[in-house]
């Protein structure tokens, strides 16, 4: 079942819209959120609403997000933090963890470029990043045992594969960083909201996420982050950034309301002391709304809607003897990439007939939502069909 059954997703009438690995398509009820939430603040701006309080009108709805996105990954609300996107969440982690010289990262050339460079950050401490390469998308969970070794300080996974929606088996992953002593950071941007998620299953240490993919959150110039740690090493690890927020909430208020005292400093022992920047309230209160409908649809159903429409594509272009660079198995991907010839050109042409998808690495990127239907694969098909 299609979640536009439930909710119109205004961005699909009339168009194919399987680009949800760039951008979310925003349910009307997001977007209805949105319009009177700026208005509100229009009104707080007029003096048309008292100051103070119009400024705390939607603490609780951000307040709210914590919860819904624990539930999402399967985490508990004191393992997470408001950060301003993935790439802030995994500069965190990689801040937070005790580097030495002669450590390694391992990771993959399936990684997003925000991910291997930020391992490559990691060579001024004198930390080695080891790339494995990938074969027709696939890096195999043997791979990574044969890469890491005790001198392995972090397992630096994207889940899912940000080309192809290649999902790694993130349970043994964890195990075989644990067995070395290391920590696995997964970026989860191209998955959470997509498949249902249990953090603590699979042993996860950090996980870093945007929220305007498959969290359907708004517009990437509008959007936030979460970031997870697991709450058995948050007290052991402290990042290189520190603010306000790091304090304990007790002497922030006394050195903002009563006089200068920091000639030295406790930080705080929970989660929220890593809230150091800028939190977009008008992006959680979307993405809070577009969460609670994921969560009432159910992540299970997301996740098969969205793989039954994965198959139904998959079917046809393998019909049109086009070559997959995505794992068939549905248990193994989340989105599709496919060889089409002159990827490039054929984008441009689907674009002008309104069927949305993205060039990436030698292929079309198609990743299709719990919004789109079954149907719309047929058409898509067919327009590939005609110019190919």
């Amino acid at each position: 079942m299609s979640l536009r059954e439930k909710e119109d997703f205004p961005l699909c009438e009339g168009s194919i819209y399987f680009n949800n690995a760039v951008i979310g398509a925003v349910p009307e009820s997001t977007i209805k959120v949105l319009e009177e939430y700026w208005i509100h603040y229009g009104k707080i701006l007029r003096k048309e609403v008292d100051w103070e309080s119009g400024l705390e009108a939607y603490k609780e709805v951000k307040n709210n997000c914590k919860h819904l996105f624990a539930e999402i990954i399967g985490a508990a609300t004191s393992e997470i933090a408001f950060l301003p996107n993935a790439t802030t969440g995994v500069n965190t982690a990689f801040s937070m963890i005790p580097f030495e010289k002669g450590d390694n990262i391992v990771l993959t050339d399936l990684s997003f470029p925000m991910c291997a460079t930020v391992a490559h950050k990691q060579r001024e401490k004198g930390v080695e990043s080891r790339f494995i390469n990938h074969e027709n998308g696939v890096v195999e969970t043997w791979q990574w045992e044969k890469a890491v070794d005790d001198d392995t300080k972090v397992l630096m996974v994207d889940q899912a594969g940000w080309f192809n929606g290649y999902l790694h088996d993130i349970e043994s992953l964890a195990e075989i960083a644990h067995e070395h002593d290391a920590y696995i950071i997964v970026d989860g941007t191209q998955s959470v909201g997509a498949i249902k998620w249990n953090v603590h299953k699979e042993d996860v240490d950090f996980l870093a996420t945007s929220t305007y993919k498959w969290l359907l959150g708004g517009p990437y110039n509008n959007s936030t982050g979460f970031f997870y740690v697991k709450e058995g090493i948050q007290e052991d690890l402290g990042p290189d950034y520190v603010g306000g927020q790091t304090l304990k909430p007790a002497q922030m208020r006394a050195n903002t309301t009563d006089g200068f005292d920091l000639y030295d400093y406790e930080p705080r022992e929970d989660i929220g002391r890593l809230e150091i920047y800028n939190q977009n309230e008008a992006a959680y209160v979307a993405v809070e709304n577009s969460m609670k409908l994921l969560l009432d649809f159910g992540l299970e159903n997301v996740e098969r809607q969205i793989k039954n429409i994965d198959t139904a594509i998959i079917e046809g272009l393998q019909d049109l003897d086009i070559d997959i660079q995505t794992p068939v198995d549905e248990d193994r991907r989340i989105y599709i990439n496919a060889k089409i010839p002159e990827y490039k050109a054929v984008s441009e042409k689907l674009s002008k007939e309104s069927c949305y998808v993205s060039p990436r690495v030698g292929g079309l990127r198609i990743s299709p939502g719990a919004y789109n239907k079954t149907d719309e694969a047929e058409i898509f098909i067919e327009k590939i069909a005609n110019l190919i």
